[in-house]
């Protein structure tokens, strides 16, 4: 099985999410990169575009002669039509880039996975003297889920004003609900 690249490493994860510790297994990491990607950029973006932004290819049939794969990967400030057609003028915008994006997700996943390894017993949890595990809080999911999305969507808009046909670039929609039961 040929094993494909990726859009950061264990070390650009640490760098680019909020702050972890310096003891989480690469291996680990490494899983959940590659699960968000598939998951979140890849369906965004297409595997055309993911493909070459991990091979650091042009982008010479998708996008304009303005666009820039630093700042579509990285991060930048670029100039946004007010309106659809740009008839209006522009502003400022600012997008953190796919690579940032993508450290968020994965954030947020391991968050959620708490730890939590799969052993021949099941879902097993490491206990030690040293730190005790915090029950896991949608709250803080949702809220490291939102800043992802909304760092994702950033990325689209830039990439859907330098896109050669803006029908190809996808709206992000978030990617959760909440169900509420009432009643019985």
């Amino acid at each position: 099985m040929a094993e494909r690249k990726h859009l950061i490493d264990a070390e650009q994860f640490q760098e680019l999410a909020r702050p972890v510790s310096i003891h989480l297994d690469e291996d680990e990491v490494d899983a959940y990169i590659a699960e968000c990607e598939d998951v979140y950029i890849i369906p965004a973006i297409g595997y055309g575009n993911f493909a070459k932004a991990v091979k650091s290819e042009t982008f010479d049939d998708t996008f304009d002669d303005t666009f820039s794969a630093s700042i579509w990967l990285d991060g930048g400030e670029f100039d946004a039509p007010t309106d659809n057609c740009g008839c209006d003028g522009t502003e400022k915008s600012w997008c953190v880039g796919l690579r940032k994006t993508l450290a968020y997700f994965v954030y947020a996943r391991m968050g959620r996975a708490d730890g939590s390894i799969i052993a021949r017993s099941g879902y097993m949890r490491h206990e030690d003297t040293y730190a005790s595990h915090v029950p896991t809080d949608q709250k803080q999911y949702d809220d490291v889920m939102d800043v992802a999305e909304k760092y994702l969507a950033g990325c689209m808009k830039y990439a859907q004003i330098h896109s050669a046909d803006c029908k190809k670039v996808k709206p992000v929609r978030g990617s959760r609900a909440a169900i509420k039961m009432i009643g019985d």
